[in-house]
């Protein structure tokens, strides 16, 4: 057998080329070690994100994680401990891909930010994306035009002009009455009570039929205009909502929209996933999720009489300037005045009777307005003649709950009414509201009747450790050198997520 040797100038340079191979060998495990830490990161984040709440996503389109995963927990703990075990998992020799044998060692949530931060911007922004971007300018078109239609209509103080006109005509017939009582008293042969001409009589007074019409809409103002027996009871109680406890805080700074756009999209989103009268989405807890949106009443009753009420509101403003505006209609309002008015020989008083008749026509005429917008009609902004449906010299036939508006066939309905209402109030106070409505949707259920939006994730920037052993390099340890002298590698990775 042949025998070998090795120069001791050879050995010197094979144990140089050697030191070398294991220094690139490392250098190259120490760059795949960061790779690998980022994309085990990245993972475990994803993953943890992943368990977003299924009740809201498929109800609101909300994506957020319960840090209390349906258990009375709050704070990111239970979130950072299932980081922790997805990145184990994944790094893990056996059941991972982990060829650069490193070990996940810490999970913490540096910053995250909560669904009710800042007054629910988390809420408005989640809202946005899920409305539809393809259509930004119809969408925003189209709500400015229903918010045109619906509160550029001047609100005209009927209430004030009839108190005010009553008063007056009282006050003529009690001087009508004390210059009869007085000519029935007298000697003089040339002065008879009957030569004081008193008002004529009317088969159905306008003035009268109001008051009628605003006591029963006083005692049930849906009784006025719907079938009150159909509606929904269902209620929840304010002090325990979110809009009105005090709130757990997250500490992740974020962009809030506050452009045309954003408004826009954000009504967009909440008509499209929140249940109003006439379109129920089958939600749990309230009923009339957008009537309470525009309210914030305690019960589905409340919330729909308090969107009854403003609708009331503008149509009678709409409608008053098409008294006023169309000859037919005037004259007929002003042949009443005089009918009741016109013995007081005042044109001052006449003329205060006319236009409190004509608020009291117009207030008839709104109430058949919105029971034909309840029962999904649509009414002009504001009526021509041909679209009138109420007879001034017969306005308690207004009584009668069948009895409703002539369906104009385009303009505004239901849904459009309640998009102006929403415009009117800010994004911050819609945005809690519509928290107020996911919570108590979620722990209307068994599932998730311990949830709060107040400990629900949307956002978090999250960071992980890792150590490892050094591997090529240990190979030059010496014999005596004891365990866990090795050198060690530690890192550590950030992920930011948010939906």
């Amino acid at each position: 057998m042949a025998k070998g040797s090795v120069s001791v100038f050879f050995t010197f340079i094979l144990v140089s080329v050697m030191s070398l191979i294991f220094t690139m060998s490392e250098c190259i495990r120490l760059y795949e070690m960061l790779s690998f830490a980022q994309e085990y990161t990245d993972m475990a984040v994803e993953s943890s994100f992943s368990e977003y709440n299924p009740y809201l996503w498929s109800n609101y389109k909300i994506l957020a994680v319960d840090l209390g995963y349906g258990e009375n927990m709050t704070g990111p703990g239970s979130l950072e401990q299932k980081t922790l075990d997805y990145c184990k998992y994944n790094s893990d020799v056996d059941s991972g891909f982990n060829f650069a044998r490193m070990t996940a060692e810490t999970s913490s949530v540096n910053k995250y930010a909560l669904l009710t931060d800042r007054d629910g911007a988390g809420v408005i922004g989640l809202g946005v994306k899920a409305a539809k971007y393809g259509m930004t300018s119809q969408i925003i078109d189209g709500i400015q035009n229903h918010i045109d239609s619906v509160n550029g209509i001047e609100k005209i103080p009927v209430e004030i002009k009839i108190e005010s006109s009553k008063s007056s005509l009282n006050n003529a017939k009690e001087e009508l009455a004390e210059k009869r009582r007085a000519a029935d008293e007298d000697d003089d042969p040339n002065t008879k009570p009957e030569d004081y001409q008193g008002p004529e009589k009317l088969e159905d007074d306008p003035l009268d039929a109001f008051d009628i019409l605003k006591e029963s809409f006083s005692k049930g103002v849906l009784a006025t205009v719907t079938n009150a027996e159909s509606l929904s009871d269902r209620s929840t109680q304010l002090e325990n909502l979110p809009s009105h406890r005090k709130l757990l805080k997250g500490n992740m700074d974020f962009e809030e929209g506050k452009g045309i756009v954003d408004k826009a999209l954000f009504i967009d989103y909440l008509m499209s996933n929140y249940s109003y009268f006439g379109n129920d989405l089958k939600h749990d807890g309230l009923k009339y999720e957008v009537e309470y949106l525009i309210s914030g009443k305690e019960t589905d009753p409340q919330c729909l009489a308090s969107a009854v009420e403003q609708i009331l509101l503008v149509r009678e403003g709409a409608n008053y300037t098409t008294i006023i505006k169309t000859p037919a209609l005037e004259s007929q309002a002003t042949a009443v005045a005089e009918a009741m008015a016109g013995f007081t020989m005042n044109p001052a008083i006449i003329e205060a009777v006319k236009y409190a008749v004509i608020g009291a026509w117009a207030y008839a005429e709104a109430t058949l307005d919105v029971r034909l917008l309840l029962s999904g009609g649509k009414v002009a902004p504001i009526k021509n003649l041909n679209q009138w449906t109420s007879d001034v010299w017969h306005l308690s036939n207004v009584c009668n709950i069948k009895f409703k508006a002539i369906d104009c066939g385009s303009g505004a309905g239901y849904k459009e009414y309640l998009i102006g209402f929403l415009a009117l109030r800010t994004n911050e106070k819609l945005a809690m509201r519509a928290l107020d409505i996911m919570e108590n949707a979620l722990n209307s259920t068994e599932d998730y009747k311990n949830v709060k939006v107040d400990n629900m994730i949307w956002a978090a920037d999250i960071e992980l450790t890792y150590s490892a052993e050094e591997m090529f390099l240990s190979l030059f340890a010496g014999n005596n050198t004891r365990k866990g002298e090795l050198g060690r590698y530690h890192f550590v990775r950030n992920k930011t997520m948010s939906y």
